[in-house]
């Protein structure tokens, strides 16, 4: 957790983390003539236009999405950079109200990340997926005959894929994200294939 607030005007101090650390980097966030910077100790992170990046509100924090990667940054002053930002023209991805509402998704988003981030992509961890996801159960209770063919399908490939991967480790180190291994990804395909089956049996 972040130990202090503000370092100075448009200065923040935050815990700067990746998908997957455990452990923050403490670093000083920068807002000044619409551009953001982050520095760790004597050495530059990075240096943003602000139109450049999207900043997401957590419940720690913020999500940063800038040229092509995720940044967590945890800090206590949330309210503080937030209304920097404002001074600067710009606007987080969630709109405050929204971000309360959806302040218990984010939190179970954080903690799936913290357990699973080395495993999985990134951008598994977003509010587009959750969305995602929810829609599919919707539709699997409305379809549960069709969406039990596509779940028997999708095991059936991922169950393939991880023979594939299992059998050749070049593949498997390219196509693998993280720490995951061709047993998870066939693990996943066996529950994918079992759920089809149930799901099936329970629309008839």
């Amino acid at each position: 957790m972040v130990v202090a607030d503000i370092v100075d005007m448009g200065s923040f101090v935050a815990s700067l983390k990746t998908t997957g650390d455990t452990r923050g980097l403490p670093a000083v966030v920068h807002l000044s003539e619409d551009r953001l910077s982050i520095n760790a100790g004597d050495e530059a992170i990075g240096d943003w236009a602000l139109e450049d990046i999207r900043l997401e509100p957590m419940e720690t924090g913020y999500r940063m999405a800038a040229e092509g990667e995720q940044i967590i940054l945890e800090m206590t002053d949330a309210d503080g950079f937030e209304s920097e930002l404002q001074k600067n023209g710009k606007r987080t991805f969630a709109l405050p109200a929204a971000g309360t509402l959806l302040a218990p998704v984010d939190k179970s988003i954080a903690l799936a990340e913290k357990k699973l981030g080395a495993l999985l992509p990134e951008w598994a961890f977003s509010r587009v997926m959750v969305a995602v996801v929810v829609g599919v159960l919707l539709f699997m209770i409305i379809f549960p005959g069709f969406v039990s063919a596509l779940l028997l399908v999708a095991g059936l490939l991922t169950v393939m894929l991880g023979a594939v991967v299992y059998t050749d480790p070049m593949l498997a180190s390219k196509w693998l994200p993280g720490r995951m291994t061709p047993l998870h990804v066939l693990i996943t395909g066996l529950v994918v294939l079992i759920f089809g089956v149930l799901l099936g049996v329970i629309a008839k």
